[in-house]
């Protein structure tokens, strides 16, 4: 019997989910090769030619059938037949559908909503609870206003000794900041160009009382 493939007589009655897992993993399959196949006890070793659309490099994976065993893990992770477990299907002409799991069949996710949510009765018909207490840590629980606290686990190595002053991010010296560097040519810049201003001002202060001097002693 020929293995079958990812077709619409089967790809709407699974979730979508295995649905699309199965297309990609049919797909990559193409790209394998089986090197070892034992049909007494269903065990291959299937050889990835390529893989284009993984970072982790081409390798061999031994597969187990009966066992539902891969090496790569995703066939005993979430129950489907990864790529390795197909190439070896297609390879002895055996149905891999056989090994999709029963769970990621529509009719059975719908049931799950079968039957009825209990409500949640009224706090005060609670019974009343013996277990141990938790309470929250009063140094890392954050506050409703204002910024977060730090979560930085302090160590010794994080501990500075003593107060340092803080250095001047352009000259790396102590004593003053960036703001305040005398070394800053930005700094010096707008300092020459307020004196500027301010000599301009005095020469223009002087022109207004002169002009205002000579229009009295002209009209008097």
């Amino acid at each position: 019997m020929q293995a079958n493939s990812c077709n619409d007589e089967w790809c709407h009655v699974y979730s979508e989910y295995a649905t699309n897992f199965l297309q990609d993993a049919n797909s990559k399959s193409n790209t394998h090769h089986v090197v070892e196949f034992d049909k007494y006890t269903t065990r291959f070793r299937v050889e990835e030619m390529v893989n284009p659309t993984e970072v982790r490099p081409v390798g061999k994976y031994v597969i187990r059938l009966y066992e539902r065993w891969c090496d790569c893990g995703k066939f005993q992770k979430i129950h489907l037949p990864c790529s390795h477990v197909i190439a070896a299907c297609k390879h002895a002409y055996h149905e891999f559908s056989m090994y999709r799991s029963p769970h990621y069949r529509l009719d059975v996710v719908m049931k799950v909503y079968d039957n009825l949510f209990g409500e949640l009765r009224h706090e005060e018909y609670w019974p009343s609870y013996q277990g141990p207490q938790v309470w929250p840590h009063p140094t890392t629980k954050r506050s409703e206003k204002g910024c977060p606290k730090s979560s930085i686990i302090r160590t010794e190595m994080g501990i500075r000794e003593g107060r340092q002053s803080r250095k001047c991010s352009y000259c790396r010296t102590e004593g003053h900041t960036r703001n305040h560097c005398p070394n800053n040519p930005a700094l010096r810049w707008s300092t020459s160009n307020h004196l500027v201003y301010v000599v301009l001002l005095i020469v223009f202060i002087k022109f207004i009382l002169l002009l205002l001097s000579f229009i009295l002693t002209y009209f008097t």
